[in-house]
């Protein structure tokens, strides 16, 4: 049986889609960020600001002339505090790109600006999709001479005058760089996070389906050596699954002390009992001496069937399997029970395929007696019992159904137990370990006893299922 069937309603299936969900959520943000980053946003807003500083000044030159494009250099924006400024922040962090400048040259000779020299333009390129210039700029009071390796310059022509404006733009460059290593790596994180929770899902139900196959193959079996895998020791379900073995060891230990003593029991109360018997044979009256004989008997029977019950169980001994043929077992067994079903008028009918199977012979064929014994006994005069031994692609079948008394369906799982005797069946002989044997003979060839109520569709009656794999 297997516990978690669809992977999809497991709670660790449901947490690992979470997690998965909002990592990619985050992933599409940090993909968004970094495509807003790559582009040329922030570049573009650098030129639209060159160009509408070159618009303005233009204007001025247009309308009041060179004097009045020097002084609103001097006394505007660029005036020579903010070079100042400038200067030291250039000065005091050489890595940070220098804001925006504004040169006036005539004939190739420094007029004004925020500069302390004409810049030297090194080298021309286009990067981005914008004219963009390596060059070399000399701050003002100190002189000193810094390179820009990515700079947006517009040089303009104002009669005489050539007016330089530019800004340079490496801060951005490096934002960029930083945004796309940065998003690299998150993304590779949240990535790895949605792989491990899907990961740690299918470990953990793997794990809890391993659990409940080992504990339905303990149920359905009763072998309680059955223990659970542990290949780790890091994980809650290895420790779960050694207190587990833990619990099934006691449980091992208590049921083997329970039926040694019974064994124990039944085997040092045999020898006393055939005493006794051979003792009540002495009776001198003959009706007694029937019945408590017959008493001793059935008590020796059933100490002989635990015994037996007891050795198949434990020992699983397998000397005497062999290639066996199952069609001339059962054909054996509908032979032996043929006359007392005719006796009785019960119709006895058979539909046999010819297989042959690994199995022991003897304690087969004991099973299928015990089987037909019970069908024939509680059967009423009249009916009629079906034997039938069938196979599949993966089985081989034997069924025994009869029409008799039947027993309720809440009644058929508790048929297997020792001394179990269903309502309608405690007025006849037996013990209640008819179908004990069955079943333990059963399991020692790996197979299962099921157990059908009315198969014969007559309202009544049981049918008994021994199924082997091929």
């Amino acid at each position: 049986m297997i516990a978690i069937r669809d992977f999809t309603r497991s709670s660790s299936f449901r947490v690992g889609a979470l997690l998965t969900t909002l990592a990619s959520v985050a992933i599409i943000l940090i993909v968004y960020f970094w495509r807003l980053t790559s582009s040329d946003l922030f570049i573009t807003e650098s030129t639209a600001a060159i160009n509408a500083k070159i618009a303005a000044l233009s204007q001025i030159h247009r309308s009041l002339g060179i004097d009045a494009v020097k002084e609103a250099i001097d006394s505007g924006e660029f005036s020579r505090s903010t070079m100042a400024n400038n200067s030291a922040s250039l000065s005091n962090e050489s890595s940070r790109s220098v804001r925006s400048f504004v040169v006036l040259s005539q004939k190739e000779q420094f007029v004004t600006g925020n500069l302390a020299s004409i810049p030297l333009i090194l080298e021309r390129h286009e990067h981005a999709n914008f004219n963009t210039a390596e060059i070399v700029i000399s701050l003002p009071d100190s002189g000193e001479r810094k390179t820009l390796r990515q700079a947006l310059v517009r040089e303009v022509s104002l009669g005489e005058h050539t007016l330089i404006v530019g800004r340079g733009i490496d801060d951005l460059y490096s934002a960029q760089w930083f945004g796309r290593a940065f998003s690299w790596i998150i993304v590779v994180l949240l990535s790895m996070l949605s792989v491990l929770s899907f990961a740690i899902a299918v470990y953990v139900v793997n794990r809890i389906n391993r659990m409940s196959q080992t504990a339905d193959k303990i149920i359905k079996t009763g072998s309680l050596e059955e223990r659970l895998e542990i290949d780790s020791n890091w994980d809650d379900l290895s420790s779960l699954s050694a207190v587990f073995n833990q619990m099934l060891d006691t449980i091992e230990s208590s049921v083997n002390n329970i039926k040694t003593v019974t064994d124990s029991i039944a085997h040092d109360l045999r020898t006393p009992l055939a005493r006794l018997r051979n003792t009540l044979e002495q009776i001198d009256d003959e009706k007694l001496r029937d019945e408590t004989t017959h008493e001793a008997d059935n008590l020796l029977n059933m100490f002989n069937s635990l015994l037996r019950i007891s050795g198949l169980e434990t020992t699983n001994k397998k000397e005497g399997f062999c290639e066996t043929d199952v069609l001339a077992i059962v054909e054996d067994v509908v032979d032996l029970y043929h006359p007392l079903a005719e006796d009785r008028n019960i119709t006895l009918t058979s539909s046999l395929q010819p297989i042959t199977m690994i199995a022991d012979p003897n304690l087969l064929f004991q099973a299928v007696a015990n089987v037909l014994d019970n069908a024939l006994k509680y059967s009423p005069d009249g009916s009629r019992v079906v034997v039938q031994l069938t196979s599949t692609k993966t089985h081989h079948v034997i069924s025994i159904n009869d029409a008799g008394m039947g027993v309720g369906e809440h009644e058929l799982e508790s048929l297997e137990r020792r001394f179990y005797r269903a309502d309608g069946s405690r007025t006849s002989k037996g013990n209640g370990l008819g179908l004990s044997l069955v079943s333990a003979i059963v399991k020692l060839h790996e197979g299962r006893v099921w157990f059908v109520h009315d198969p014969l569709m007559n309202g009544t009656g049981l049918g008994v299922v021994l199924s082997f794999k091929r």
